[in-house]
C-alpha cells in the first residue's frame, strides 16, 4: 500500500494559533502523526498516533530541565513555560480566555502540561487525503513568529550567503548578507533536520510492508519576513529546498502566504510563486490563504474583486478578538484547494490547477484594474 510521508513546517500559521479550539469531528481510519518526545527521552523510536488532535509537540530546547522531576507531572508532561524562550518548535495551540469578554491567554502562558489543543492544517490535509482513497504519516514542525532564516543551519546560512553574493554580483545589488534575526534560536534548523530524519527512520519501521516513496515538504511561512525583497526570500527557499532533497524529500508543497498587515508580504508572495516555477519538483497548491480577509485591511486596494464568502471569517479577529490567526475554517478552505492539486501531482502526475490571481500587487501594472 502507498503511504505518503508529509511534513508540516513553518511559522504561526503552520503552527495553530486561533481563538478556538477545533471542533470539526475527522473521522481519520489510517492516517498517523508522528511524535518525537519519546526518542529525545531514549525510547528506541519516536510514537505514530492516529492523526487528530492535538497536534504536534513541545520539542523543548533543554530537554533535561523541561523533563527534571520537579518540572512534570503525573503523566510526564513538562510544565516548563514560554515556548518562544523554551521550545524548538511548539503545537497547534488555541488562547481563549473569556468567549463573552472577548479576553485572550498570551500563548507563551502555556507548557506541554497546560496547552489547549488548536486548529491546524495537517489533520485537515490528512482527512481530505483520506477521503480520496489515500493514506499518509506526517510531522508537524512549526513554531510561531521565526523568520525563514530559523530553517538555515549554519552550514546553510553559509551557502545562503555565497549564492546572494553572486547574485549581487550578476544583478547590481547589494542586498546585506545573512544577519542572524532576533528569533533566532542556536540548534533549532538542527534539530528541524533530525526530527525529519527520525521520521522518515521509524516510518520504514512501522509502516514496514508500506510504498513509502513519497516525501513530502509542506511549506506555510513568511508572514515575518516582509523586511525581504522576493529575490532574498527566494534564495533562501532554494537554500532550504536543496537541503531538504538531501535528507530525501521528493516533492516541495508551497502554501502561498496569507496577507497578515503589512502589504509587503507581496514580496514573500511573489518569491515563492517564483520559486516553484523554477523548480520542476517544487509546487504551489494553493493561493487561498493569500485570500482570506483581514479585519482592518482595505479591501479594494488588496483584491481585484471582493473575495467570495468562503474567503471571509476564516480568522477569529472576525468575532472580536485580537487574534488575526487563521481559524479552523480557514484550514478546512485551504485543504479543500490544496487536496485536489496535491491528487494531480501525487497521482496523476499532473502539473497543479491554481485560483486565478487576485492580488492587485501581484498583476502587472498594464493589467491591474484601473
Amino acid at each position: 500500500m502507498k503511504r505518503d510521508l508529509f511534513v508540516f513546517a513553518g511559522q504561526s500559521n503552520m503552527m495553530g494559533a486561533a481563538v478556538y479550539a477545533p471542533s470539526t469531528a475527522l473521522d481519520i481510519k489510517d492516517s498517523y502523526e508522528y511524535k518525537h518526545k519519546n526518542k529525545r527521552l531514549g525510547a528506541p523510536t519516536g510514537l505514530f498516533k492516529l492523526s487528530g488532535y492535538p497536534v504536534g509537540e513541545f520539542s523543548y530546547s533543554d530537554i533535561k530541565s523541561a523533563y527534571a522531576a520537579e518540572m512534570i507531572n503525573e503523566k510526564q508532561e513538562s510544565l516548563l513555560r514560554d515556548y518562544v524562550k523554551n521550545t524548538y518548535f511548539c503545537p497547534a495551540m488555541s488562547n481563549l480566555k473569556s468567549d463573552a469578554e472577548k479576553t485572550l491567554f498570551p500563548f507563551s502562558a502555556f507548557s506541554e502540561a497546560t496547552a489547549k489543543h488548536g486548529a491546524t492544517l495537517a489533520p485537515f490535509i490528512s482527512k481530505e487525503w483520506e477521503k480520496l482513497g489515500n493514506r499518509c504519516a506526517y510531522a508537524h514542525i512549526a513554531k510561531g513568529g521565526v523568520s525563514i532564516d530559523y530553517y538555515l543551519t549554519d552550514e546553510m546560512a553559509s551557502e545562503y550567503a555565497s549564492r546572494l553574493e553572486i547574485y549581487n554580483k550578476k544583478a547590481g545589488t547589494n542586498f546585506p548578507v545573512l544577519i542572524p534575526s532576533a528569533n533566532q534560536m542556536a540548534g533549532a534548523a538542527e534539530y528541524f533536520f533530525q526530527k525529519c530524519e527520525d521520521f522518515f527512520t521509524d516510518a520504514k519501521e512501522r509502516f514496514n510492508e508500506d510504498d513509502l516513496s513519497n516525501k513530502c515538504f509542506f511549506w506555510l511561512q513568511g508572514e515575518s519576513d516582509t523586511n525581504l525583497s522576493a529575490d532574498e526570500y527566494e534564495i533562501k527557499l532554494s537554500v532550504i529546498w536543496d537541503k531538504l532533497k538531501e535528507v530525501g524529500f521528493t516533492h516541495f508543497f508551497c502554501i502561498r502566504v496569507d496577507f497578515f498587515g503589512v502589504d509587503r508580504i507581496t514580496n514573500v508572495m511573489q518569491a515563492q510563486e517564483s520559486f516553484v516555477s523554477k523548480h520542476s519538483d517544487a509546487y504551489m497548491l494553493t493561493r487561498a490563504a493569500s485570500y482570506f480577509t483581514y479585519v482592518g485591511q482595505n479591501e479594494t486596494d488588496w483584491f481585484t474583486s471582493p473575495p467570495d464568502e468562503e474567503m471571509r471569517k476564516c480568522r477569529d479577529s472576525y468575532y472580536g478578538f485580537k487574534n488575526q490567526h487563521i481559524n479552523e475554517k480557514g484550514f478546512s478552505i485551504i485543504a479543500k484547494h490544496a487536496i485536489k492539486n496535491l491528487y494531480r501531482v501525487l497521482i496523476q502526475n499532473e502539473e497543479p490547477v491554481l485560483e486565478e490571481e487576485m492580488v492587485q500587487l501581484l498583476i502587472p501594472k498594464e493589467q491591474q484594474r484601473r
